[in-house]
């Protein structure tokens, strides 16, 4: 019953933020197929710099895994502010008071990217970079990750994450351990490499290094799973939308940034 859905490692997070909003995000053509309607929406701000950002990295560190070295910084930035452009053209998007407009997310692209070069870049062996694994799960989906950085002696999954906060990140990454070690490549060990985004006025922090536990994470993803593969079946079975819980006391819940607002999906969504 499940066996037509793949669901991404990365969307775990917000799975557990608010179920609803995921569905709504994440299976929408099972939730129009029920009969609701959640509404489009433009990217944020912060996920074009988060996506073009990796976009950089990925191509300084795919250089340095064929050569031994690091990409000229002009070529990653470039890849990066392609992708960021791209994004912006074909999503549209939603800007805040730290990213006001194109010139400063392309700016920020530029300095996240730089900064990660200098604090991470220049010291590890990359042996995989940006590779995309699924792998089905007992209950029938299909899980996908796309892995950013596996590097050796010891095996240690690295991922970069930018945004204003961290973020809480454990099923994502049990769910990478997961499918590494089902393509025969186990890992020792789970690093973060955030980077926190400020405003052009202020200095860019350096790189936080995050360390997470593999057991704890691989647990996490489990449960996680479980719940999204008994959630999707259910409703499938009876389209009633309560079957997804809302949480409105989500700093996400509004029309700003999930498409379930203000439609017949959820009534529990906080007018601005």
């Amino acid at each position: 019953m499940l066996h037509d859905i793949t669901i991404r490692a990365s969307s775990l997070s917000s799975y557990l933020d608010c179920p609803r909003r995921w569905a709504a995000r994440h299976i929408t053509g099972i939730v129009v197929s029920a009969g609701f309607y959640p509404r489009s929406l433009p990217s944020s701000v912060g996920a074009v710099i988060g996506s073009g950002t990796h976009s950089a990295i990925a191509y300084d560190l795919e250089h340095k895994m064929r050569t031994g070295e690091l990409a000229p910084f002009r070529d990653a930035e470039a890849a990066g502010i392609a992708e960021l452009e791209e994004r912006i053209e074909v999503e549209g998007v939603m800007f805040d008071d730290i990213s006001q407009d194109v010139s400063s997310a392309q700016m920020q692209v530029r300095r996240l990217a730089r900064t990660h070069r200098e604090d991470v870049g220049v010291r590890i062996s990359p042996i995989v970079v940006e590779e995309r694994m699924n792998v089905r799960h007992w209950s029938g989906l299909v899980v996908s990750g796309q892995i950013d950085t596996l590097i050796e002696k010891p095996n240690r999954l690295r991922d970069v994450k930018t945004g204003k906060r961290r973020g809480a990140n454990w099923a994502q990454y049990g769910t990478y351990s997961r499918l590494l070690r089902s393509h025969g490549k186990p890992i020792a060990a789970i690093s973060e490499d955030f980077l926190l985004r400020v405003p052009l006025s202020k200095d860019q922090p350096r790189v936080v290094e995050v360390a997470y536990d593999i057991d704890t994470c691989e647990t996490q993803a489990e449960q996680t799973i479980q719940r999204v593969a008994r959630d999707v079946a259910k409703f499938r079975a009876s389209g009633d939308r309560e079957t997804f819980a809302a949480n409105p006391a989500s700093s996400l819940c509004s029309d700003r940034f999930c498409p379930a607002a203000g439609t017949s999906f959820c009534a529990l969504w906080r007018k601005p």
